[in-house]
C-alpha cells in the first residue's frame, strides 16, 4: 500500500476500508449473479485506530494467509443501522442486494459515498481525476 494518510484522522493509513459497495460480476435476465470476478468495497484509506475490526478471514490452498474485514467511520454508521451502501433495486430482498457494476461505475458511487464525509484530511484523498458532474438516486 502506498503511503497514504487516514481520511478520518491524518495518522499515516495502514488499511482500507472493506464496507462492500457492489460485485464485480454479471446478471443474467432474473437478476441472478453469474461469473462473479470479485467485490468493490469502499477502500477508504484509514489508520488502525480509526478502523472498526469485523473479524479475520483465513485463506487456505497454495497461498495460505489471513487478512482482517475492517470498517470506516462512514461504513460503520451504515453497518449500525443495517444499511448497504448501494441497493440493486431488482435485488432488494435477497441475500445479496449489492449491484452488479463495472469498474467506472464503482468507482463513481465511491466518490459519492465519501463525499458525504469531509474534514481537513479528506484534501489528501483523490477520489476523481477528471471533469463532470454525476447525479445518483439514493
Amino acid at each position: 500500500m502506498k503511503k497514504d494518510t487516514c481520511m478520518f484522522c491524518g495518522e499515516p493509513a495502514t488499511l482500507l476500508c472493506d464496507g462492500l459497495i457492489g460485485w464485480d460480476a454479471e446478471e443474467d435476465e432474473n437478476g441472478m449473479m453469474q461469473k462473479c470476478r470479485g467485490m468493490f468495497t469502499c477502500d477508504a484509506p484509514m489508520c488502525r485506530s480509526c478502523a472498526t475490526w469485523h473479524g479475520n478471514l483465513f485463506f487456505e490452498g497454495k497461498a495460505r494467509g489471513m487478512d482482517t474485514k475492517d470498517l470506516c467511520p462512514i461504513c460503520q454508521k451504515l453497518h449500525n443501522i443495517r444499511q448497504p451502501i448501494r441497493v440493486a433495486e431488482h435485488r432488494k430482498d435477497s441475500a445479496l442486494p449489492e449491484p452488479c457494476l463495472t469498474k467506472e461505475e464503482a468507482a463513481r458511487i465511491r466518490a459519492a459515498h465519501w463525499a458525504g464525509f469531509s474534514n481537513e484530511h479528506t484534501k489528501s484523498v483523490k477520489v476523481i481525476e477528471g471533469g463532470g458532474q454525476q447525479t445518483f438516486d439514493f
